[in-house]
């Protein structure tokens, strides 16, 4: 009597699906991929997933699992470094005598590098309220949208546009104030500021 065969499972289509594992405790996984998605673009987050728990695995072993070449592994783990999101170790191979790191996801430190991108961009939207409430009513746009001048920058240009030449016409950022005043205010809820 033969035995049955037993359906082999689909394997994912992306290596490293199988960990799927950006989950930082007390941080949503979107929030999490996106901030890595700003430091170290789609490569970045599938690394990431693919290390999640994983301690000091080759930057070989990564390539291959990923299907990526070598040199888009090491910069996207130095982007990813920089940003102290992995850390690494070298060993030096006794065989073939070169160094190779071995990398793990530092998952600790996701949430600060949240709220410390929160804070930047919380001091920029504040510096340019600043500058949108000093100078209210004293902008002026190209009709054509290629550029928008505070008074003084538009007197340099004899209020015509340094784009196409175009006549700037005043405008009025009543509007753009009380944007800029909700996206700082949901941050600093956000941040519990």
């Amino acid at each position: 009597m033969a035995a049955k065969k037993t359906p082999k499972t689909k394997k994912s289509a992306h290596p490293a699906a199988k960990s799927d594992d950006l989950s930082v405790k007390g941080v949503p996984k979107e929030r999490v991929q996106d901030t890595i998605l700003s430091v170290a673009g789609e490569n970045g987050v599938s690394l990431l997933k693919f290390l999640g728990d994983k301690k000091n695995i080759s930057e070989f072993v990564i390539a291959e699992k990923l299907k990526l070449d070598m040199q888009t592994v090491r910069n996207t783990l130095y982007k990813l470094h920089t940003h102290h999101l992995v850390t690494y170790i070298r060993k030096k191979d006794r065989q073939k005598g070169w160094y190779i790191s071995y990398w793990t996801f530092n998952k600790d430190r996701v949430a600060d590098l949240i709220d410390s991108f929160q804070k930047q961009n919380l001091e920029k939207l504040r510096e340019r309220l600043g500058k949108e409430e000093q100078n209210k009513g004293l902008f002026f746009i190209c009709t054509k949208a290629c550029a928008r001048l505070d008074f003084d920058q538009a007197t340099d240009f004899e209020f015509k546009c340094p784009e196409c030449g175009t006549l700037l016409q005043q405008q009025e950022n009543v509007r753009t104030i009380e944007n800029l005043k909700a996206r700082i205010k949901e941050i600093e809820v956000d941040m519990d500021v």
